[in-house]
């Protein structure tokens, strides 16, 4: 574990290094100049729905804990949801945030079946809101045409968007289609086991179909639900829209007029959709290429560059950083229970 986290600790330092190397080089001076003289005012707003973005997800996630319940409170939850960005930022896919936070709900004396349940339902639930808004990002861009026609760029965008339109599908035909689900496993592991990949059929054919009953159970449980799904999903949708509006407060802290909001929201979409298929912890490399590509279609200049540092800054590395803090505040609280 601690191996894997210096690995990725030092892949992150690295791309940072070359991403600050690469956006300084030409023009530092002015790029330093505008992010030194940022409205305090914008700045603070910035930050301020940085915050409430997580309190949000917070919400989410303790309005799942109520529909399998589980007794953990809403402060609670909300703290847990300020140290996952810390293990989302240090992990390729950000796939090391759900495993921590099953380990944190565990901690606070929920099953860990109950957690992986929790975690899986909100997951999915997000996948739904995520989907939605990129979808509505997509017809907007086609009704307003409000970028160029690029052929890769709208490829990249379209891949980010099957991923994850994927991701949500597998889980949704796991979650309501139990027989078909299972048919496709079994079909799977037999063609892997005449490849000879896999050796022991039956015991990993018992595995899948355990995850496949757990994920059943899951759907069936937020079916009797819907009212509740439907409050968390747009609630998320919500904590979508705040995360991507950071931007546009940023230009305004720079001193930027008549920038167009719904522009500055849908390009930030587009570059959360790109980046959430870049292996690299935080989609580092790949987000800043879009963000300069996207936004750098009405700014350009070193202003441009800036507001991707400042964006990137509070979003990725603040937001890690605050994570960092509630992590150390939450293991001493641990330290003085025991």
């Amino acid at each position: 574990m601690k191996k894997k986290f210096i690995i990725n600790f030092f892949i992150i330092l690295v791309v940072l290094i070359l991403v600050l190397y690469f956006s300084l080089k030409d023009n530092y001076r002015e790029i330093i100049n505008y992010i030194s003289n940022i409205n305090l005012f914008w700045l603070f707003v910035s930050i301020t729905i940085l915050l409430l973005y997580r309190v949000i997800v917070g919400l989410c996630s303790y309005k799942v804990v109520l529909i399998n319940n589980a007794n953990v409170n809403f402060g609670k939850m909300v703290q847990i949801n300020f140290i996952i960005p810390f293990f989302h930022g240090i992990t390729p896919f950000s796939g090391g945030g759900q495993p921590m936070e099953i380990y944190y709900l565990h901690n606070e004396g929920v099953s860990k079946t109950k957690s992986t349940n929790i975690v899986l339902q909100n997951f999915i639930l997000y996948q739904i809101a995520l989907i939605v808004v990129s979808l509505l990002a997509v017809i907007c861009n086609q009704i307003f045409e409000l970028f160029p026609k690029d052929d890769f760029m709208r490829r990249l965008v379209l891949l980010g968007f099957l991923i994850n339109f994927l991701a949500l599908l597998i889980s949704l035909v796991a979650g309501f289609y139990k027989k078909l689900t299972s048919y496709i496993v079994k079909k799977i592991i037999t063609f892997l086991n005449k490849i000879k990949i896999i050796k022991d059929v039956d015991g990993t054919l018992n595995k899948f179909n355990n995850y496949i009953d757990n994920f059943y159970n899951n759907a069936n449980l937020l079916k009797k639900n819907k009212k509740q799904v439907c409050y968390v999903i747009l609630l998320h949708m919500i904590s979508l829209i705040l995360l991507y509006s950071i931007p546009y407060t940023i230009i305004l802290g720079m001193g930027l007029k008549d920038i167009n909001y719904i522009y500055i929201l849908i390009a930030t979409t587009y570059v959360m959709i790109i980046g959430s298929f870049v292996p690299i912890p935080g989609g580092t490399g790949g987000i800043e290429y879009g963000f300069m590509y996207f936004c750098g279609l009405i700014i350009s200049g070193s202003v441009l560059t800036a507001v991707m540092l400042m964006w990137r800054f509070i979003t990725y590395y603040l937001a890690m950083i605050i994570g960092a803090i509630f992590l150390m505040m939450y293991r001493k609280k641990v330290k003085k229970c025991e």
